[in-house]
């Protein structure tokens, strides 16, 4: 009797941050992707047709018989002991009849649930004998590297850093002419503005509801007399198409950063990332012609990305992703088996330049968790309103403080015996029924300058505001005061500057109900950048796909 067995990778996360170093993070990330991809599984025995899905952690084989599944995984688990010390999966296998693959599909991920849930812990052995600790980890050393005694798992990632720097060298555009770009290797050459704070932003993108569609195909087809061969086929398509879209929001960012790069002012030869404000653009580090972005991809699994960045466009980027998310279609996954338009939320967690990366990227995770439920609450209310949210916070949380905990304590006021909320968040993407107040909104109209609006509307554009920065500045202490204390030095303005109103059509207190973007708005003020789709898509350098062409 057939067989299919599924793989998924425990504790990606924990895995791929145990050290803080980018270079041993991003050779993490290369032997969890290396390890369920398919020419790792076809070097140890698995026939390609029977690789059903390999990629972002998981796999799903066929075997012909639980006999050679369970021999193969035990030449598979001691693989991965020799090559990726540290990294553990969960194995489930389960048999099926012919005409019964959809319905082993379904049941499957319900067993791999079951298996991680009653798995036993493996024990570290953590030395009998006289051990010197690993610098990084505090496991034993098994080596050293440059005196500094190091545990097997770091010894292995480090063996593998040349291999993970070429991962994704494929996704690098073309650039200007006599130069070329690298995704830099250490966090200071992503675009830090020295004798600064510099900020990293660490970017969470994840598609919303996937999982639960995957779940309404596998039912739809096991209910339905259908033939094995096309259940694969379909699979195989949908899951693709999963694949290819991951790439293509990655290369889309890459290409949004790499055109708009340009001559640095300074005379110096030099290259800089310029958007709007251009008082915001910054230099990029720069070695021998080879011009490193101000981007490092870290983690790519189908609907599931993430990436570091420079600060200043952290936001930028995050909401581009959203919406060439929304720009997709993914077959077989939509209503009655049609195309299915995906969307995602992303969290951005914006941390000092050498925070520890498992901090920012739990806060980042938890950053899209909080989108996803405000996307839920809306959904409710207007089931046809399915678009990308955005959530963000600058600096790092309090150890173990969720994102609730944060907001009450930093954003949760009472004044006059009302509850107010010093913040918005998180975003919807576009404006939605009911809610005209969307990131589109706070970038553009809030914030600004609106580009084609004469005059240039926004706090960074309009001149009663830009000419004084000090009154931007003291809505930032007003808005904790409540609406009626805003409201009325905004009038004691208007009584010097007649036209000033705040911008966004918001009304003069700066509230909207109990809640107020304002604070929003004046955190963003000096460290977001827009970069403009219009200078974008004129200067746009090539992708991978075009190098090779014009090579």
């Amino acid at each position: 009797m057939p067989v299919l067995t599924g793989i998924d990778v425990l504790g990606i996360q924990r895995y791929i941050f145990v050290s803080n170093r980018l270079r041993d993070a991003l050779a993490a990330s290369w032997t969890v992707e290396r390890v369920t991809g398919k020419d790792f599984l076809k070097g140890h025995g698995v026939r390609p047709a029977a690789i059903l899905l390999a990629a972002g952690g998981n796999a799903v084989l066929e075997f012909a018989s639980e006999d050679e599944a369970k021999r193969w995984t035990s030449h598979y688990t001691r693989a991965l002991y020799e090559e990726a010390p540290g990294l553990e999966v969960a194995v489930a296998h389960r048999p099926y009849e012919k005409g019964g693959l959809a319905r082993a599909l379904e049941t499957l991920q319900a067993h791999l649930a079951r298996v991680k849930l009653a798995r036993r812990p493996t024990a570290a052995q953590l030395g009998l004998s006289v051990t010197a600790p690993c610098a990084i980890t505090g496991l034993p050393a098994a080596g050293s590297e440059s005196g500094e005694p190091l545990s097997r798992q770091i010894l292995a990632l480090r063996r593998k850093q040349g291999k993970a720097r070429e991962r994704w060298r494929r996704f690098l555009p073309l650039a200007p002419s006599g130069a070329e770009f690298e995704f830099p290797l250490e966090l200071d050459h992503l675009g830090r503005s020295r004798e600064e704070t510099s900020l990293v932003g660490v970017v969470h993108v994840d598609g919303n509801g996937i999982g639960s569609r995957i779940q309404e195909w596998l039912e739809r087809r096991a209910g339905e007399p259908e033939c094995d061969e096309r259940v694969r086929e379909e699979y195989r398509e949908w899951s693709g198409a999963l694949i290819a879209l991951g790439k293509r929001v990655l290369e889309i960012l890459v290409q949004r950063v790499a055109g708009c790069i340009v001559p640095a002012t300074d005379g110096a030869g030099g290259w800089e990332l310029r958007g709007t404000p251009q008082d915001l653009a910054f230099q990029l580090h720069c070695k021998d012609r080879t011009i490193a972005l101000p981007l490092r991809p870290v983690l790519l699994g189908g609907d599931d990305l993430t990436f570091l960045c420079d600060g200043r466009i952290a936001l930028d980027l995050a909401a581009a992703a959203l919406r060439e998310f929304q720009a997709a279609t993914i077959p077989h996954l939509g209503e009655d088996g049609g195309e299915l338009k995906p969307t995602a939320c992303a969290g951005v967690a914006i941390v000092r330049a050498h925070s520890p990366f498992h901090r920012g990227y739990e806060l980042a995770e938890k950053l899209t968790r909080e989108a996803k439920r405000a996307r839920k609450r809306q959904l409710e209310e207007n089931p046809d309103a399915d678009i990308g949210w955005l959530d963000w916070h600058i600096g790092p949380p309090r150890p173990g403080e969720g994102v609730k905990q944060l907001r009450e304590r930093q954003y949760r006021r009472r004044i006059d015996g009302r509850e107010s909320t010093l913040t918005l968040r998180p975003y919807p993407l576009q404006e939605l029924d009911g809610r005209s107040e969307s990131w589109e909104w706070l970038d553009t109209e809030l914030l600004g300058p609106q580009t084609g609006s004469h005059p240039p509307a926004g706090f960074r554009g309009v001149d009663s505001w830009t000419a004084s920065r000090h009154r931007v500045k003291e809505l930032a202490a007003l808005v904790g005061e409540g609406p009626e204390a805003v409201e009325r030095q905004v009038e004691a303005w208007r009584l010097v500057d007649p036209g000033l109103a705040l911008p966004g059509g918001l009304r003069l207190s700066g509230y909207v109900g109990s809640c107020t973007p304002l604070l929003d708005a004046v955190e963003l003020l000096d460290i977001h950048m827009r970069l403009e789709a219009g200078e974008q898509k004129a200067n746009a350098a090539p992708g991978a796909d075009q190098r090779k062409e014009q090579q």
